[in-house]
């Protein structure tokens, strides 16, 4: 019983220091959210479909919980998303690892999101794109993607960085999951 109690308080301890975290974001008038996983760092998003207007996609360098600097890409939009999953695996001592998982039910609505990632798997349908180089000293003005309109198909996204000016999350879930 002494065991459940540990696992019962630890689990709780968590998911009221994440719920306090989403919480103050939202009270502060904008989400930003920036977790780093294994490797290079790192917290994963998946959706069924993302619709996105007005994208802009420039190189950058960012920090992660692994680097101080990685070469990363820095997406700024306006997006719709269906089936989202957002997750991040954690390694907690004597626990084992633990997934942080958020979910929406409904059609997730953002304005000025700007995500830095460094990894984006699916299918991909763009409007109008545009891909520019400029010449530039700083490496984030070297080149540039733009689009005013894209659709994400089944997105594996590994990203470090994510603010939103505003969100929407119908039907959230906060859910803890101890892997093996």
């Amino acid at each position: 019983m002494n065991y459940r109690g540990k696992l019962f308080w630890s689990s709780i301890t968590i998911s009221m220091a994440v719920l306090m975290f989403f919480l103050s974001a939202f009270y502060m008038g904008g989400v930003a959210l920036a977790v780093p996983i294994a490797g290079v760092g790192g917290f994963n998003i998946e959706a069924d479909r993302i619709m996105i207007t007005d994208f802009r996609l420039l190189p950058t360098v960012g920090e992660t919980s692994e680097k101080k600097a990685i070469p990363q890409a820095n997406a700024q939009m306006n997006a719709k998303i269906k089936g989202l999953k957002l997750y991040k695996d954690l390694n907690v001592p004597g626990q084992g690892k633990v997934r942080v998982m958020v979910t929406s039910s409904g059609e997730v609505k953002s304005n000025g999101m700007v995500l830095d990632m460094t990894r984006l798997i699916g299918d991909h349908s763009f409007k109008k794109l545009t891909i520019k180089e400029n010449y530039s000293h700083d490496v984030r003005k070297k080149f540039e993607m733009k689009s005013p309109h894209l659709v994400l198909k089944n997105p594996k996204i590994r990203a470090h960085y994510l603010y939103n000016n505003s969100i929407t999350l119908p039907g959230m879930k906060l859910d803890l999951h101890y892997l093996k």
